[in-house]
């Protein structure tokens, strides 16, 4: 039979009919909404195929010969119940489109990295605790969905600066802080209902409404204080975490030339990083002096200068200024980082009008949060 797509959907199927086989050039199927508990085998031999739809069934995994089906342009695996991801699924040199959300999966194989054509990735709805760095050698990415993965507390910089990205979402996750490197091209993003976030970094201020404000709800999660970057905003008394990777914060004004050399070093490096994963470079790793250099070049920049004129990655050190909205009604704090003084001071002239400045110092480990008063 000559036919490409097939609307198999909506039948109550319990296998994968066998009638496939029927039609020689078949590219697209819909089987979506059934009770389908298995792939076949066989169905990996249609190797024409490249839309395949099984939202809504039963499937408790997928085979590790997936790889096999080398033209699979669309895979919707959602709304199943699968619980891992094969490794080979990173074999799929053609995938654009791969929706896994709503699903029991708490991990993403490393080999998903090789995917370099995949330009939509959803995973919401999971139980993921975090999401692999190598995730950011998928470099056209352009849309991609974490949100409702109540243990996520953190999307690595790495991913979130990816070069296309456009939208992010990463609602109603435990996110303890927004990445501050984003990408260029961003022009949609939904990651502002996570309760643990108390401050908003200044290059979400085009997508943020005043209606997001969490800081009347409970956080649900409780963090672990030691190892990260704590600064305290001394208006409302209220601590920060600042990006894994962050080890020194200058106030603005301040002196100049004050982002050192091992920054710089490590800007050099990541250049290395557009034609091999340096981070990957186990043999770089072992010349280091130090283990937390290799977290460093691992992390990639943690932020760019809020000057959009400059737009300069950012590692261990820089200029920080926390901020508020004259004549807002909103209490919501914002935070923006420089590589220099002299872009502190630019934006800060552009922007005195619209933002005043907060005062801050540096929040060590013992530095303990005022009990609340009773009653409130």
């Amino acid at each position: 039979m000559n036919k490409t797509i097939l609307h198999w959907s909506y039948l109550n199927f319990k296998d994968v009919p066998m009638d496939l086989f029927l039609y020689e050039d078949l590219e697209e199927v819909y089987l979506k909404e059934n009770y389908i508990s298995v792939i076949p085998k066989w169905l990996l031999n249609i190797t024409t195929l490249k839309f395949i739809h099984l939202a809504g069934n039963n499937l408790g995994e997928l085979p590790t010969d997936i790889y096999m089906l080398e033209n699979l342009e669309f895979l919707d695996v959602s709304n199943n119940e699968l619980k891992e991801l094969p490794p080979t699924l990173g074999l799929l040199l053609n995938l654009q489109q791969l929706n896994v959300s709503g699903n029991q999966l708490s991990e993403l194989p490393v080999e998903l990295s090789s995917l370099r054509n995949l330009e939509q990735l959803n995973i919401a709805k999971n139980r993921f605790r975090r999401l692999p760095v190598q995730l950011s050698e998928c470099v056209r990415l352009n849309e991609l969905n974490v949100s409702d993965n109540e243990a996520l507390v953190h999307i690595p910089e790495r991913i979130s600066n990816l070069p296309m990205l456009q939208s992010l979402a990463a609602d109603r996750c435990a996110l303890v802080y927004l990445p501050a490197a984003l990408s260029k091209f961003m022009n949609h993003v939904r990651i502002f209902h996570n309760t643990a976030i108390n401050y908003i970094p200044m290059v979400y201020e085009k997508f943020y409404q005043n209606f997001y404000d969490n800081r009347q709800r409970a956080t649900p999660i409780s963090i672990n204080r030691k190892g990260l970057f704590w600064i305290r905003e001394l208006e409302t008394n209220c601590r920060l975490v600042l990006p894994v990777g962050t080890r020194t914060v200058f106030p603005v004004p301040s002196l100049e030339n004050r982002v050192t050399l091992y920054d710089d070093c490590l800007h050099a490096v990541q250049t290395l990083n557009r034609s091999t994963p340096v981070y990957e470079n186990s043999a770089l790793h072992r010349l280091l002096p130090e283990p937390y250099i290799s977290s460093h070049i691992n992390n990639g920049p943690i932020a760019r200068c809020t000057n959009t004129t400059c737009s300069r990655c950012l590692y261990t050190s820089y200029y920080f200024m926390v901020v508020k909205r004259r004549g807002s009604t909103s209490k919501q704090l914002f935070t923006c980082n420089f590589c220099t003084n002299r872009c502190a001071l630019l934006w800060l002239g552009g922007n005195e009008k619209k933002y005043y400045q907060l005062a801050w110092r540096v929040s060590d480990d013992d530095d303990e949060d005022p009990e609340p008063e009773p009653g409130k």
